[in-house]
């Protein structure tokens, strides 16, 4: 039987403004698209261009999926020229990736019901994009069928794959009611939740609030920047989140836009009348999801942080939501509370050319040696059990060889 071509045509966008246009289309579609995040939604994206797509050498690759005049996928993509080994090599990526931001759950946006078929155009179109050495697709669900169809399509042009976990994510499943989440709990945590609050509460007056106040916003996100500066000025002084002009303009950006469309909450706990914990998590359907945060340390010994967050799982039960997820990251609490975890994956394609070939050689292939090399070390210098004589080593004739 004759395999009837797809209907499904390709355009790609290089342009800021046509990027900047697709609003409106890019909501309808995202609309009704079964697996999507916040991190594909049209502002997040055009917004992280704005940014950041400037810096360096980029240039956009946004990929349009049209059936007649309908659009059925979107996948964001811009080529980046990095150094490695002192050679220019362009890597392939979304849009998101390669600045220093850290979204999980990106991929492309695909029309309901037309999803494989959406999937597999637009994975052709990657391959047959020119202007790439590498293809490096991180972060992405590996329920979508945009992730297992790339990776048919890279193989199948004899590309050298890899693939793996990108991160692991921790997420609470919510009950339907308070009382049935505290039940969940071990005992243990249980209480020290309840005792926490019990002690910050009869130590200083307490206000737990969401903001709501699009005017006054940008006070709630300079708060946030402070508290987690303050926060992680001790422990990582040059490495935490809010440490460069670009991550603090675009996420205030962000935190506007998602504010309008009903995507932001930004939790904050008061403490004498001052803001002492802020937890920055998005909203996107039935679930929230945690982006960052920050508490005065000056408070430690009331566990600020610790307090907000059992309000934040009790906000979210009150919003009848069904997930909280934690995002990337491993963290003690995460585990405590978490009731599962998921996954997000990675896959690299190396074209055959000298940017392919200096990138497989000096992140992957060379990565690999040194690991097998220091693992055949450790398990040289491992020490026989007590008692134990060292095994001698076989000979070949011994082994048939």
């Amino acid at each position: 039987m004759t395999r009837q071509p797809s209907p499904v045509r390709v355009r790609i966008i290089e342009s800021d403004r046509e990027f900047a246009e697709l609003g409106e289309s890019w909501e309808s579609l995202q609309k009704d698209a079964q697996l999507t995040s916040v991190f594909a939604s049209f502002d997040w994206q055009n917004l992280w261009w704005k940014h950041y797509g400037p810096r360096g050498r980029r240039l956009l690759r946004l990929l349009l999926a049209y059936d007649g005049d309908s659009l059925v996928g979107i996948l964001p993509l811009h080529i980046h020229t990095v150094p490695v080994a002192r050679f220019p090599v362009r890597l392939l990526r979304f849009v998101g990736t390669g600045g220093d931001t850290a979204p999980d759950d990106l991929g492309p946006v695909l029309a309901q019901g037309r999803e494989r078929e959406v999937a597999a155009a637009l994975a052709e179109s990657v391959q047959q994009l020119g202007g790439w050495d590498v293809l490096h697709l991180t972060d992405m669900n590996p329920a979508c069928p945009f992730t297992a169809a790339m990776g048919t399509v890279a193989e199948g042009a004899r590309l050298h794959c890899s693939t793996g976990r990108a991160a692991r994510i921790a997420f609470i499943e919510l009950p339907a009611t308070v009382d049935a989440w505290y039940a969940s709990l071990h005992r243990d945590r249980r209480y020290r939740i309840r005792s926490a609050r019990r002690k910050l509460n009869a130590a200083q007056p307490s206000r737990f609030f969401a903001w709501d106040d699009p005017e006054t916003l940008d006070q709630g996100i300079d708060r946030l920047v402070a508290l987690h500066r303050k926060r992680w000025a001790q422990a990582a002084p040059a490495q935490h989140a809010f440490s460069s002009p670009e991550y603090i303009a675009f996420h205030r950006a962000v935190m506007h836009a998602c504010l309008r469309r009903d995507r932001l909450r930004l939790y904050c706990l008061e403490l004498e009348g001052q803001i002492a914990a802020v937890s920055y998590f998005y909203r996107f359907r039935d679930a929230v999801y945690l982006m960052q945060s920050g508490f005065d340390p000056d408070y430690s010994a009331l566990k600020p942080g610790q307090v907000l967050l059992g309000h934040v799982v009790e906000s979210a039960i009150g919003e009848k939501l069904r997930i909280l997820d934690f995002l990337r990251g491993d963290h003690r609490y995460k585990d405590e509370l978490a009731t599962g975890e998921r996954e997000t994956v990675f896959l690299t394609a190396l074209r055959p050319r000298l940017g392919g070939l200096v990138y497989g050689a000096r992140r992957i292939y060379l990565p690999a040696l040194k690991e097998l090399v220091t693992e055949a070390v450790r398990r040289y210098r491992r020490p026989p059990p007590d008692g134990a004589q060292p095994k001698p080593p076989a000979d070949r004739e011994s082994e048939g060889q």
